[in-house]
């Protein structure tokens, strides 16, 4: 364990798995103490035993990312248990596979709900208590996506549009309070999320293939966006905000 985060109280979204849940125990590991956020229990819970069986501390809370009620009982169980909270980490997401006419509208809105109206409607409701503390960051999930028009889910590819973008206007707004917002733009990670990504194609190898070859360095592992998201969140990061930080593996560049 260092010292990156010490003394830091970090609130990271869809932390049960892939890379919310790599990011919980590199954050416990540098010093924060981390409250993850996730529908799935079980999961969660397992990754919390795992970050205090190596000596860190953590708590899990369910919490559906789009509910309002849900989001206040668990800001206030971070605060009341660990704190005022310096960092969050939005990284709940999902993956609408499905052209413009495939789409439902349901589906459609879903997906926003999730991937930015939940940077909402959390940001709004922790960062009371960030500015009570004297300021912090935010890390919202951006992707490769944001830069790249993926024609296999055009919701998902202007959701992450929508991200970068939103937080480009918080980081504005919230400069002088000493609150840092910056978007985090992943390539495509070999996750449990992208598994199921491939399931729903027609020929996953081919698909698979075809992802593999936009990216020069090849699929990332969580680890590689997690150790990204301890830089953001750490002090190392105070000069920068605003900013979507790509770790793509060389997506963009081609």
């Amino acid at each position: 364990m260092s010292d990156r985060l010490r003394g830091k109280v970090a609130i990271i979204t869809g932390a049960a798995r892939g890379i919310g849940a790599k990011s919980a125990e590199l954050f416990a590991q540098e010093g924060a103490t981390v409250a993850l956020w996730d529908l799935n229990e079980v999961r969660g819970q397992a990754t919390v035993e795992q970050i205090t069986a190596a000596g860190g501390t953590a708590i899990f809370s369910r919490v559906d990312v789009t509910s309002d009620t849900d989001i206040c009982r668990a800001v206030a169980d971070v605060v009341d248990q660990l704190g005022l909270p310096t960092v969050l980490f939005n990284n709940a997401g999902i993956a609408v596979v499905g052209g413009v006419e495939e789409l439902s509208e349901e589906q459609w809105d879903h997906q926003y709900a999730v991937n930015v109206k939940s940077i909402f409607l959390v940001s709004r409701r922790v960062i009371p208590h960030m500015r009570q503390a004297g300021g912090g960051s935010i890390i919202n999930m951006g992707s490769e996506s944001a830069f790249i028009g993926f024609p296999m889910h055009p919701a998902y590819t202007s959701s992450k549009a929508a991200v970068v973008h939103l937080t480009r206007s918080m980081a504005v707004r919230y400069a002088r309070e000493n609150i840092r917002v910056n978007s985090l733009c992943p390539g495509t990670i070999d996750t449990e999320l992208y598994q199921e990504f491939l399931a729903q194609q027609a020929d996953p190898a081919a698909v698979n293939a075809e992802v593999v070859r936009m990216h020069p360095l090849g699929l990332g592992q969580p680890a590689d966006i997690a150790w990204a998201a301890v830089y953001l969140a750490s002090d190392e990061s105070k000069y920068m905000t605003g900013t979507p930080l790509l770790v793509d593996g060389g997506s963009t560049a081609i």
